[in-house]
């Protein structure tokens, strides 16, 4: 991250982003053609943008599904085409959270209606030296799109969009992924059940969901967000933000990935784990070859980007799903539980403790909950406030198979 002036690097411009516009170059340059068009115009005869695809062979055997993306830099309010249906809309704003609204065009030209955006979870990297003073990440959703051929902003008065990024995350095919054994036995009389063992069983890893690896290096093939490691201190909850009903979890960790990765210049995806509605838990930033989601073969956690100022030693778990008003399912609770107590007996955590964090980065010491949510960590309403209240419940089932 650029620290020169403490802005994001995302408020400058292009030219003064650093090192890590060339990984974007490399991977997007042709997809950023998205074509701008009066609403009212022959939408039928405008040229397709161009999109960058990745079609590779999963590890596992078989075709990875198709990722194409097309990103626009400061698109304005014209109509935006792609030649691709669009599972997500990646957006990155500036000034009020709510001051975007978006409509979808069907592969006709016809538009739908507008719909205000909010904006989602606030993740970001940590600045790579201590910052002078505090920064603030800006704006980002990913809105889902429902295969449709392009899109239409239109924002408030003192609103910026930095990017917009339209995703066709691929299709998942008819094989079901594993679901997730995630909770551990139940406890005996006396409280306990044994420690739980990590990883729970049917953790969906990255060649599964279909991580496009090369997405973590620039154009010199160098890592663009180098592995880091460090004790755990924390475990933090999240939620994305998007739709309850997603009829293909694995797509929106690929398009959530492709936002990261790509659109927010960080490299991977920002989370350590997520889990979908159905319980299936899968595994999200890369921590190396040896097999051990989000860890390296010390136990010591990789730093994922998701809780800004608090992302060394901070375990992150995102809920796919909007938790404002809904709590998580019955089985996404139950793998929450089961992966949260393998965690926390995997480093000696107690779900019930407050503790402090201490910043590898700055030294800092923040007091804070050891299994809690986001916005216990920053000003935000993720994991929603549904969710947040439904954690006091996950501390309390996974304290019992921890002590």
């Amino acid at each position: 991250m650029n620290n020169t002036n403490n802005a994001h690097p995302l408020d400058q411009p292009p030219a003064e982003r650093g090192r890590h516009a060339s990984r974007r170059r490399f991977l997007s340059v042709f997809g950023t053609a998205a074509v701008g068009l009066p609403l009212l115009g022959a939408c039928g005869t405008v040229p397709d943008a161009p999109a960058v695809t990745t079609d590779r062979k999963s590890p596992m055997g078989g075709a990875r599904p198709q990722v194409q993306a097309s990103q626009a830099a400061s698109p304005g309010n014209e109509v935006k085409r792609t030649s691709f249906p669009i599972s997500a809309v990646g957006l990155t704003w500036t000034g009020s959270p709510r001051g975007v609204r978006l409509r979808l065009i069907d592969r006709s030209g016809k538009p739908g209606a507008w719909r205000k955006v909010t904006a989602g979870c606030p993740c970001a990297k940590d600045p790579e030296t201590v910052p002078t003073k505090s920064t603030t990440p800006p704006n980002r959703a990913l809105v889902p799109a429902y295969g449709s051929y392009g899109y239409q902003l239109d924002v408030d008065s003192g609103v910026r969009v930095v990017e917009a990024i339209a995703i066709d995350a691929g299709r998942s095919g008819t094989k079901r992924l594993p679901a997730t054994a995630a909770t551990p036995s139940k406890p005996t009389a006396s409280g306990t059940g044994g420690a739980p063992a990590f990883p729970p069983a049917g953790v969906v890893l990255r060649a599964d969901w279909g991580a496009d690896e090369a997405k973590r290096f620039t154009a010199d093939g160098s890592e663009s967000s180098p592995t880091r490691f460090t004790r755990a201190q924390a475990i933090t909850v999240h939620h994305t933000a998007t739709p309850l009903d997603d009829p293909d979890p694995a797509a929106t960790v690929r398009a959530i990935y492709e936002q990261h990765a790509v659109s927010n210049d960080w490299g991977d995806i920002g989370y350590n784990f997520l889990i979908d509605r159905q319980g299936t838990v899968y595994e999200g930033r890369f921590s190396g070859s040896d097999g051990i989601p989000a860890h390296n073969t010390r136990n010591e956690i990789v730093t994922g980007f998701h809780t800004f100022a608090f992302n060394p030693g901070n375990i992150g778990i995102a809920l796919l799903g909007d938790f404002g008003k809904e709590k998580p399912s019955a089985p996404m609770h139950a793998s929450l539980v089961g992966l949260t107590a393998s965690l926390a007996a995997l480093h000696k955590l107690d779900p019930l403790a407050a503790i402090t964090y201490v910043s590898p980065t700055s030294g800092k010491s923040t007091p804070g909950p050891a299994l809690g949510g986001h916005r216990d960590w920053t000003s935000t309403e993720c994991p929603g406030s549904a969710a947040y209240l439904n954690l006091s419940a996950v501390r309390e089932s996974a304290a019992r198979f921890v002590r």
